[in-house]
């Protein structure tokens, strides 16, 4: 997809408790009622949309998770990987990932969170952008992190163009 931004995700969060005991649940509910909201404060040059940063959302959830005992570990469950041509001439490596963050508390009892993270990068970062945003919304999503903004995503339905060389299919009647 030529349309794909430099960092975007899809998130597909799953959570699962390991082994149904432990201070995980209370930690996680802990930190979620001491984490303030994180304000979309960087701004995308080329595409011009507010952005929360990793650093934003570690900054604000580093010392609560050391506080509680509670760390993450990822693993890479999927990759995908596809060189796309740029408008110079060059070309961006597209990294797309599905990644496993299991969250453990200091006993030892976990929840997970399943995300797709997307990184394109014309050196040899790409696979490393999309683990920053895989974790970033493993984070978002595991601590409901909200903005700071009064706007919610799904008051806009942008009306999509049709793709070139697709038509538009009726819908059958009941």
């Amino acid at each position: 997809d030529p349309t794909m931004s430099t960092l975007t995700l899809t998130p597909a969060v799953v959570y699962e408790n390991e082994n149904g005991r432990g201070k995980i649940h209370q930690a996680v509910i802990a930190i979620m009622r001491e984490a303030g909201a994180i304000a979309k404060g960087h701004k995308n040059q080329q595409q011009g949309y507010m952005f929360r940063g990793i650093d934003d959302v570690y900054n604000e959830l580093n010392p609560l998770l050391a506080k509680h005992g509670v760390f993450s570990v990822p693993e890479v469950l999927e990759e995908r990987r596809e060189e796309r041509p740029t408008k110079s001439g060059g070309i961006l490596t597209s990294t797309i990932l599905r990644i496993r963050y299991q969250f453990y508390a200091d006993d030892g009892s976990s929840l997970s969170a399943v995300v797709i993270g997307e990184g394109m990068d014309s050196g040899d970062k790409s696979a490393n952008k999309a683990m920053a945003v895989g974790h970033k919304y493993a984070l978002v999503q595991m601590f409901a992190i909200p903005t700071e903004e009064p706007k919610d995503s799904e008051r806009e339905s942008p009306e999509p163009s049709p793709r070139q060389g697709l038509h538009p299919v009726p819908a059958k009647a009941p």
